[in-house]
Formats: C-alpha cells, structure tokens, sequence
C-alpha cells in the first residue's frame, strides 16, 4: 500500500505537470487566455496539495485556511476560464469573497476546532462551484463542440462527489469525511480528485483544438469581405441538401447588384467593397436566422430559404429588394447606391438544389431584361427544363 505522503507527493506532481502543459500553450498562444485560467488553478492546487505534506497539519493555521483558501481559489478559477473561453467576463467578486470568506471563518476558533464542519464547507463550495462551470457549458452548448458534453459530465461527478462528501463530512472516514484517518479512503479519494483534474484538463485543450479547426473550416467556407458563406461552402450545403432532400418547400433566390461596374468605376473599389458589405448587411437584416446567405463572387448572392414558399419566398425578395434601393454609402464624391434584380426558384418536390440555382439565375437574367430592380419568379415549366437538361448544359452545378 501507498502511504499517505507518497500519494499526496504524486498527486501534487501530476496536478502541477498538467498546470505547466496548460499554461505553456497559452504561452504559445495568447489568444486563448482560458488556457491560462485553466493551467494556473490545476498547478496552484498541486502547490496548496504540498501543505498537507508537513507533520501536524490538522491543527495547521497554514494548511486550513491558505490551502484551502487557495483550493477553492482554483476552482473557481477553472469556472473563470469557461467563462472567457465562452467570452464572458469572469465575477472576480465571487470567487474572491467566497474565499475571503473562508479566511474569516478560519479566525473563528469554533469553526477550526470542527474538522466536520470543515470538511463540510469546504466540500460545499467546491460542490456548488463546479455546478456554476456546469451551467456555464450548458448554455452555450449553440456551439457544437464535442468535448462540451464530457467536460461537463467531468464537473457534474466532481460537484455530485463534492455535495456527497459533506452530507457525509461527519461519519466518514477522513479524507472523505471528519472521522479518522483511512489509508484506503486516502487512496480513492486522492485518484478520484486526481482522475477528475486530468480528465478535465485533456477536455479543456481538446476543447480548444476543436474551437480552433472549427473557426479554420469556418474561414476557409467564409467570404472575408462580408463574412456570408462563399461559393464552396454554397456546393457543400448543397450536396447535403441534396442527400436529405424529402418533398418539402424550398425557395431559392438569386440576386446581382445592378450597375456595379459603374459604381466601382465612379467611387472607387473601396467604395464597391464598402457597398458590398451594406448589401450583406442589409441582406441578413432582411433574412430569418434559417435562411442561408452566399456570396457566389463578385456581386452575385445566393439566398436558400428551408420550408418556404414561392409566395413567401417573393415577401422576402421584396423585402430586400426596397431594403436595397433605399441604403447608401457616403463617399468622397457624393453618396454611392444600387439596386438588385433578383430570381426566384422555388419548388415542393425532391429537385437538386443545382436545378433550383440554374432556373433561379435565368430569372435574374430575365429581371435584368425587363430592367432591373425586381422579383422575377421562375416558371414551373423552366424550373422542369433544367432539371430535364444534361448536368453539363446547366448554368451551374
């Protein structure tokens, strides 16, 4: 069996090893403040684990109060880092009173003389802290990371572990409670804390790894100028529409910028890109959060509207098409405008999305014909000749 300083001595180098891990990649990466905020607590718990190290430490000053104070510190500072790595500020008053208060508890002689009462508070604060972290995660699950779910289950079981000790603080065996000390009890408890900061400690770098090649994927499907989705991202969307396609409504718009040539020519390509960005802007203003925008290139768009109809579907093209023509940018020369030709494509049945972009941009050909500025809906009968075309005959795939 381990004895009691072998354990703590080990315990103390792992939470301290994986503390430095954390905070060395923060060191390589700045950005991700969260890892320093999650390095710095494991590697301060692994210091405060040396306090109990020394002959005596039961009746310590220094080993209750600081170590404890600086264990509850920890924790609280591992739910700080969810909080900025979810871009929120960490309530440095929180944690900061909560062991504050500690501290003052550790004056009032009753309160130290009670190795329960104790174990019991201290097991509380760390219970309802780590449910906070919990809670943390959980409301910004919007953001798909796979390693949320077990970083949470990671926090829940510490927290559970940590109410369970203090409902039990006076029958158990120390570490787990008040009573005597338990060579065995030691042992588990130790591994269990231990377990949980290690696991914690791999989930919150993959967490970040996870954040890092999603915001990569992100930039390279996004469209720098107006950050809409660009062109591939458009071919990937629509080759999983296409795979789940079931007869339902779905509408597709089309929309160029009238005269932009001119624009560039008259106010300068800052101008047009300044213009470009009104339009998106204007555009998503104008959409509902279901709705996806693309900028194909240039100052051709791409709008896919789920589960609507061509008539709906005309009630938003208007709705941008005015929102458009009534927006301006202020430049050196005078205020520079446009407006957009759109063509709309909708349909009921199981048509490839390609068919839909194909009939969709022959209408917008068709609003330009007729003289640009408005919603032109796209025939029944050509939305039925691309999709009978040869995939190469059509305007795009």
């Amino acid at each position: 069996m381990l004895d009691d300083f072998t354990l703590l001595v080990a315990c103390s180098a792992l939470l301290v090893m994986f503390g430095g891990l954390l905070t060395f990649l923060w060191w390589r990466d700045r950005r991700a403040v969260w890892l320093l905020w999650w390095g710095l607590p494991l590697g301060l718990n692994g210091v405060a684990l040396t306090l109990y190290l020394r002959a005596g430490w039961q009746d310590d000053f220094l080993a209750i109060a600081l170590g404890n104070a600086a264990r509850i510190f920890a924790i609280g500072c591992l739910w700080y880092g969810i909080r900025a790595f979810q871009g929120r500020r960490p309530p440095w008053g929180v944690i900061s009173g909560i062991t504050l208060l500690w501290i003052a508890l550790c004056f009032y002689p009753p309160f130290v003389a009670s190795m329960s009462a104790r174990v019991m508070m201290v097991s509380l604060l760390h219970g309802v802290i780590c449910l906070c972290a919990v809670h943390e995660l959980w409301r910004d699950r919007a953001e798909r990371l796979h390693s949320r779910y077990p970083l949470m289950g990671v926090f829940a079981s510490y927290g559970v572990l940590m109410l369970a000790r203090a409902a039990f603080s006076g029958t158990a065996p120390f570490p787990i409670g008040a009573g005597p000390v338990n060579p065995l009890a030691l042992g588990i408890f130790s591994w269990l804390v231990l377990g949980h900061a290690m696991f914690a400690a791999m989930l919150f770098l993959t967490m970040t790894l996870e954040r890092r090649e999603a915001e990569q994927r992100n930039f390279a499907l996004s469209d720098p100028l107006t950050s809409l989705l660009n062109r591939r991202a458009f071919a990937e969307f629509a080759q999983r529409l296409n795979r789940r396609r079931a007869d339902e409504m779905l509408s597709l718009l089309v929309l160029d910028l009238d005269h932009f040539k001119q624009v560039n020519d008259r106010f300068g390509h800052e101008a047009g890109d300044r213009l470009l960005k009104a339009f998106a802007q204007v555009a998503e203003d104008s959409v509902r959060p279901s709705d996806q925008l693309f900028r194909m290139g240039g100052e051709e768009f791409c709008f896919v509207l789920p589960d609507t109809s061509a008539a709906e579907a005309v009630a938003i093209a208007e709705r941008i098409r005015r929102a458009v023509e009534l927006a301006s940018i202020d430049t050196a020369n005078g205020p520079a405008t446009t407006t957009v030709s759109i063509g709309l494509a909708a349909t009921r049945s199981a048509v490839d999305v390609d068919v839909l972009l194909a009939a969709a941009d022959a209408a917008v050909y068709e609003a330009k014909a007729r003289g640009r500025n408005r919603v032109v809906v796209a025939e029944p009968a050509a939305l039925l000749r691309q999709q009978l075309a040869p995939a190469p005959e059509r305007r795009r795939a």
